[in-house]
C-alpha cells in the first residue's frame, strides 16, 4: 500500500502538510490541534485531536463514487458500526471544490457519535474525508473540523 507523506512548513513550524499518496491533494493541519496516526489502517491517513476525542480519516479511491449512489454508499460504510439516524447529504464548497457533504448520528455501544465529512469526485477518482466525535463534543470540536477542511486543497 502506498502512503502519503508529511512535510513541515518552514514559515510556520506548527503547520504540517500531508501530501496524498497520489500527489493530488494536500492537507495543511496545525500540529497543536491534530496528530497523524502512524502505521497501517484501511484509510490513507488517520488523524486525531490532542485528546484523542475527535478523529479524521482521509482516503483516495481509484474510481469515482456515483452521485446517485452516495447515500447508499455512506449507509453501507457505517452499517456495521451501529444504529445510524439523521443522515443528511448536501452540496458544499470547500476551497473551490464542490463536495457532497454529509452529517449523521450513530449509536455505538450505548453512546451517540456525530459523524460528518464529504466526498469529492476529482482527478484520479474520488476523495473522502470523515470526522467522528462523541455527540456531546461536536459543538466544542466543530472549529477543528472546519480548520481541517479549510486545509484540504488540490495540488496544482
Amino acid at each position: 500500500m502506498a502512503f502519503g507523506q508529511d512535510k513541515t512548513n518552514a514559515n510556520n513550524p506548527d503547520m504540517l502538510t500531508h501530501i496524498s499518496r497520489k500527489g493530488i491533494y494536500q492537507i495543511k493541519y496545525n500540529k497543536k490541534h491534530w496528530q497523524k496516526e502512524e502505521g497501517e489502517t484501511k484509510w490513507d491517513a488517520d488523524f486525531h485531536d490532542t485528546y484523542n476525542l475527535l478523529a479524521a480519516y482521509f482516503i483516495e479511491y481509484d474510481y469515482y463514487l456515483a452521485e446517485k449512489d452516495l447515500k447508499a454508499t455512506i449507509k453501507e460504510q457505517f452499517k456495521d458500526l451501529g444504529k445510524m439516524k439523521d443522515l443528511k447529504l448536501y452540496d458544499k464548497k470547500i476551497n473551490g471544490m464542490k463536495v457532497h457533504y454529509f452529517e449523521l448520528n450513530l449509536e455505538y455501544q450505548g453512546f451517540w457519535y456525530a459523524y460528518q465529512g464529504f466526498i469529492y469526485n476529482g482527478k484520479g477518482g474520488s476523495m473522502e474525508v470523515h470526522f467522528g466525535v462523541q455527540q456531546e463534543g461536536l459543538k466544542q470540536y466543530q472549529e477543528y473540523i472546519d480548520e481541517f477542511c479549510n486545509g484540504i486543497t488540490i495540488i496544482e
